[in-house]
């Protein structure tokens, strides 16, 4: 009940507009504007408003994939041009 947080757990969620499931936001702090993030399990990269930016349970298809054959720096921030 007062352990250690849950594993998972995301401080800025987004939830992927092309597959469905959650992944980390490419962010430290929370965005004034939109942000660009590319999603490790379909490859889409999408505009995300702060509004849809949350803290959430990554998806287990993500943690399964990070765990196998991809290493830190796969979703990333990309500032507009």
């Amino acid at each position: 009940m007062f352990g250690p947080e849950p594993a998972g757990i995301c401080d800025f969620t987004v939830r992927c507009k092309g597959c469905g499931e959650n992944i980390p936001a490419p962010v430290r702090t929370l965005p004034d504007s939109w942000i660009v993030a590319e999603c490790a399990l379909c490859g889409e990269r999408r505009r995300y408003l702060p509004s849809e930016i949350f803290r959430g349970r990554l998806s287990q298809r993500l943690s399964a994939l990070r765990g196998r054959d991809l290493g830190p720096g796969t979703v990333r921030q990309v500032k507009p041009r």
